[in-house]
């Protein structure tokens, strides 16, 4: 068996020259590219997600050595973020295969591009309203103008990921 797959593989580009030549080839192999890519920036996204919960939870950790009360309210936000990313984490690809029972259009992949550039945008929101919370428990800053907007602000990146669900769903 090892065998066949190695020469499979030692022919693959003659095996590439010769499917470029069917219709519709190109632009499939194209899409197997997008949907590598789709799947590389979820993993960057879920991965900085996982980053920005651990840095709220060691803020947390020294808000709870001098103050217990908003310990609680930081950590429902870890946990709404780290939902957020495994939820990132799992979801299917921006494109399915050729072979695949779901469809998506280039238009709707393109939809799910911008989503996903505003969910780059979102993060590195979330990022700045984290470093203003930073801030605020270091220097020991009220938390009631901080906590709000940040919650605020999970709230819409939420809705975003959502959104960004709902379109592919509805492309299948």
């Amino acid at each position: 068996m090892d065998e066949i797959l190695e020469r499979v593989k030692a022919k693959r580009p003659a095996l590439e020259r010769w499917l470029r030549l069917l219709p519709g080839y190109a632009g499939y192999k194209e899409k197997e590219q997008r949907r590598d890519a789709d799947r590389i920036l979820r993993e960057a996204i879920r991965h900085r997600l996982r980053e920005i919960a651990d840095r709220l939870l060691r803020i947390q950790r020294e808000l709870a050595e001098r103050d217990l009360s908003r310990v609680d309210e930081i950590d429902r936000l870890v946990r709404r973020i780290q939902t957020l990313a495994d939820q990132i984490g799992v979801a299917r690809y921006g494109y399915a295969g050729f072979f695949d029972a779901i469809r998506i259009e280039e238009a709707e992949l393109e939809a799910l591009y911008r989503f996903d550039a505003d969910l780059l945008q979102k993060i590195e929101e979330l990022q700045e309203r984290i470093d203003v919370l930073d801030q605020a428990v270091h220097s020991g800053g009220d938390l009631s103008a901080v906590l709000p907007p940040l919650d605020r602000h999970l709230q819409e990146l939420q809705a975003t990921w959502e959104h960004r669900v709902e379109v592919l769903t509805r492309a299948s």
